[in-house]
């Protein structure tokens, strides 16, 4: 076979048969490589480019902007339209960036009073093990001092927790806030302006005032965005090996800056701090939480952020408040707290008490009751976990859980938690070394005396009268 027979055939196989190099080579006889060159030379690898709508209209388009050089594109699409165009919007704007003069802008610089104004933000940063975290950033507008921390979230309660752990370092606050247009602050802006209500709270409760961005005008807060410009170079340059170390070393990198001649000012943002005039922090310390109604499910659980959590079976569908902290979900019904558990920022995942279910294991059955019991156990704790599964056979895992369990009725979860690592770290999965350890010392009474002669304890005497001890008192008497 020559050569233009080999070609022609291999570009017949791809164009018409729609072939892959592979199968191409294999019906001809001949090497994958040598394929791919033919192909390659022919350009038949990729495939023809389609003819766009816009191919004939762009002579008509051209003539536009020569007469009218600031047609926007919509006017340019509606234009299109009456000519009978067909296609979409976004291939006008992309036909007529071209010829479409982008509008200069120009921006008044800002300037700030000492403790006028602090600029927030949140800023995200994929972590190779936590995945995405998110970080919140505050900065003061007149010295350029900055400090933040990362959560796992960007709820409401660690958008309050950010405000405090900067506020509790900076040892202050200024006088207004910026924010974007973020829910945790407004929650529309049309028709009118309606900020979210817990956060006004936090805001009275600080006295400071809230400003809120124009929509994409991202220049109103630059102090902000120029620096998480500058951290997402510290995020890439640098590894991390959990949430803590991250903190750690952003802190540090934080520190580092705040020390760094600034470029705008001539000094360093821990100079210009001392001048700031910052608002006081109130005496009183203000818990952040997030609070959302719920209704306890039939099997004693309430859902909330992907997970559920136990409660006490006495509360089975009844409707509850969630209290969402940075580091625990709090269930509160009829103004008392009823259940508290541990976050968990998983998905999916059921975080129980086994305390919660004690009523309704008195009216279950002995075999299912100790089964339930060594379920709920070695869900709870990780540690109790390691306890339960060392023990050398089922009946003693069974028999090990449920001593957990009596413990956590006499004891508290940390207090019971710690003997178990103890007894762990000295390889020791005997539960009654856990018993014996958690057992406090009993009171003793003390013991009573007793004389060595016991007939002195039946001695009796006449009692003497008063008159003896005083004789004027029976000279008045007479008288």
């Amino acid at each position: 076979m020559n050569k233009a027979s080999l070609v022609e055939q291999a570009l017949h196989l791809r164009q018409v048969e729609k072939l892959s190099c592979r199968q191409i080579a294999a019906a001809l006889g001949i090497g994958y490589k040598r394929v791919r060159r033919i192909l390659h030379a022919a350009n038949a690898a990729k495939p023809l480019p389609k003819k766009s709508l816009l191919e004939d209209y762009r002579h008509v388009i051209e003539q536009w902007y020569q007469q009218y050089p600031r047609l926007k594109a919509t006017q340019v699409y509606e234009r299109l339209n009456s000519y009978g165009y067909s296609g979409s919007y976004m291939s006008v704007v992309r036909a007529s960036r071209r010829y479409r003069r982008q509008k200069p802008q120009a921006y008044h610089p800002l300037v700030f009073l000492p403790g006028e104004e602090a600029q927030v933000d949140w800023f995200f940063f994929n972590h190779p093990r936590l995945g995405k975290v998110a970080g919140f950033l505050y900065v003061l507008a007149y010295s350029r001092y900055a400090w933040g921390i990362f959560y796992p979230r960007t709820t409401f309660e660690f958008f309050l927790a950010g405000h405090l752990e900067c506020f509790h370092h900076i040892g202050g606050l200024a006088h207004r806030q910026r924010y974007d247009n973020l829910k945790s602050v407004v929650l529309r802006r049309s028709p009118a302006m309606e900020y979210n209500p817990q956060f006004l709270d936090f805001a009275r409760f600080f006295g400071f005032s809230i400003h809120v961005c124009n929509p994409f005008r991202g220049n109103e807060k630059g102090r902000v965005e120029r620096i998480i410009r500058d951290i997402r170079v510290f995020l890439d340059g640098d590894s991390f090996a959990d949430l803590a170390d991250l903190n750690r070393k952003f802190h540090l990198w934080l520190a580092k800056r705040n020390v760094t001649l600034h470029r705008a000012t001539g000094k360093t943002p821990r100079e210009l701090l001392l001048q700031e005039r910052l608002l006081a922090m109130p005496a009183q310390a203000y818990l952040p939480r997030r609070v959302e109604p719920a209704v306890i499910s039939k099997t004693a659980l309430v859902a909330f952020d992907n997970n559920t959590y136990s409660v006490p079976t006495s509360c089975a569908s009844k409707a509850v408040n969630v209290v969402a902290l940075p580091e625990r979900i709090e269930i509160w019904f009829a103004g008392s707290r009823v259940a508290c558990h541990q976050r968990c920022f998983g998905k999916k995942q059921s975080i129980q008490n086994p305390l919660h279910a004690e009523k309704i294991l008195e009216r279950t059955s002995d075999p299912f009751k100790m089964q339930r019991i060594f379920a709920l156990i070695c869900r709870m704790e990780p540690v109790f976990a390691r306890f339960v599964d060392a023990q050398d056979s089922e009946e003693n895992r069974i028999s090990a859980a449920y001593q957990i369990f009596t413990l956590l009725c006499a004891y508290s979860k940390t207090m019971v938690m710690s003997a178990v690592r103890e007894l762990l770290a000295q390889s020791c999965v005997n539960a009654k070394a856990l018993l014996s350890l958690l057992q406090l010392p009993q009171p003793q009474s003390p013991q009573s005396l007793w004389p060595r002669d016991t007939r002195l304890l039946t001695l009796n005497y006449q009692e003497r009268s008063l008159s003896d001890y005083d004789p004027h008192r029976n000279n008045l008497e007479t008288t």
